[in-house]
């Protein structure tokens, strides 16, 4: 039987919630699965990252509703209905309701639909749904940890322009490869010239795209290849390198240089690869599978003129876009990667040539994972000095390294550290 658009949805939801599925891997694979109209692809996608970013917040307008907690897949159903009513416009309440209902009834007869719209009656009854909880961390769906940790560092008032910020969708961020293509419904960047951005539309699915002449890659990640001061004839390193928006960038300056790009895992080394033919690069680029903690025992001591370590983080910069972020992170993480991060631009700047330039990247917001682990860096490698950043947008600069969070420009959350071997 042909599954409606909710209900593939809650299929999806129920992958991200009950089997700790990612849910763009999880989306991606349904919308793929499924016979879905062209028109109910968007729909589902906002519906599905819709629920996962406030889930915390729906499941806080359903709750005085319950004697008990319902079935986990009963919650969800709870959750994107309330989600269609309080959040999209554009979908009638009773239709979100009765579509409830039928599902219910489909996955477990008649009394879990009534069970259902019982739920749902009351809470269209009731002034709960007009009012906003007391605690960011319900009214954002922000853990404890990740709201306790972002307050320590920037304080109450910036914590919450950063979490109002995430309750804006993404922007559409492209990088022009060739300067000649018009890209209808985009306006010019403010951080990069290579940058243009669009509030909303499927670039991917573009001819122009499909040839090469732009690609997909957030404004902040654009701004990672020109600290690597490339002049055409370097042997660079990308030693954490996929999916290859980065190395496409830096292989773009490149006329006689050459880039290896490591990664750990064959499918993701496949990305690079994609990313390399698509763009007209693959002549440039070479993919390898390697443990990047492991660079000087593979490569030995001074192989590259230029290295780039973006390294593997938390990814809570990017949470605006991959919302699941939030729910997968436990503290012992941020000290692990702090470690893992420290131990592969310690193997990476053995295998820099004198003169060298490191360029360290991360897409999070934390200073464990950003300005600590460079301060670590440069105290046990005195053959190190970092390299002062500068920028048109002053505020974007902090201690001479990029640190962008989500509320100034409507980016991701970016870091970035340069270095030279002396």
């Amino acid at each position: 039987m042909k599954k409606n658009a909710r209900q593939i949805a809650l299929e999806v939801l129920n992958d991200i919630f009950g089997n700790d599925a990612y849910a763009n891997i999880s989306l991606d694979r349904h919308l793929r699965d499924n016979v879905i109209e062209e028109i109910d692809k968007p729909f589902i996608t906002a519906l599905v990252y819709g629920v996962v970013s406030k889930k915390d917040l729906l499941e806080w307008y359903s709750r005085p509703f319950l004697k008990k907690a319902p079935k986990p897949w009963v919650q969800m159903l709870l959750n994107m209905t309330i989600y269609q009513i309080q959040f999209m416009d554009k979908v009638p309440t009773s239709a979100a309701v009765d579509e409830a209902v039928k599902i219910a009834k489909i996955q477990d007869g008649q009394s879990t639909a009534n069970f259902v719209n019982a739920v749902m009656r009351s809470f269209m009854r009731s002034e709960h749904k007009d009012e906003e909880p007391k605690t960011w961390e319900i009214k954002y769906s922000m853990p404890k940890l990740l709201l306790d940790k972002m307050v320590k560092q920037f304080g109450g008032k910036r914590t919450g322009a950063i979490l109002e910020s995430l309750e804006t969708p993404s922007h559409v961020s492209l990088r022009v490869i060739d300067k000649t293509v018009e890209i209808a419904g985009t306006r010019p960047s403010e951080l990069t010239e290579t940058a243009v951005i669009a509030d909303s539309g499927n670039f991917a699915a573009k001819q122009d795209f499909l040839a090469g002449k732009y690609t997909i890659q957030d404004e902040s990640s654009q701004l990672v290849a020109p600290q690597l001061e490339l002049q055409g004839d370097e042997i660079v390193l990308d030693a954490c390198a996929a999916p290859g928006g980065k190395t496409t960038h830096m292989a773009s300056y490149l006329t006689t240089g050459h880039i290896t790009a490591l990664d750990l895992y064959d499918h993701k080394l496949k990305l690079i690869e994609d990313n390399a033919q698509r763009q007209g690069l693959a002549d440039k680029i070479t993919t390898e599978k390697m443990d990047a903690t492991e660079i000087y025992e593979n490569f030995g001591a001074e192989k590259f003129d230029r290295i780039l370590v973006d390294a593997p983080c938390s990814g809570v910069g990017l949470i605006r876009r991959k919302p699941d972020i939030r729910y997968r992170k436990e503290s012992s993480d941020f000290s692990n990667l702090h470690d893992i991060q420290l131990k592969i631009l310690d193997s990476a700047s053995k295998s820099l040539k004198k003169n060298g330039i490191m360029v360290y990247s991360t897409c999070t917001i934390f200073d464990e994972e950003n300005f600590d682990v460079i301060k670590a860096f440069l105290a046990s490698h005195e053959d190190f000095e970092q390299v002062t950043i500068s920028h048109e947008k002053n505020d974007i600069i902090t201690d001479g390294c990029i640190f962008l969070t989500p509320e100034m420009y409507h980016t991701d959350g970016f870091f970035v550290a340069k270095f030279r071997k002396n």
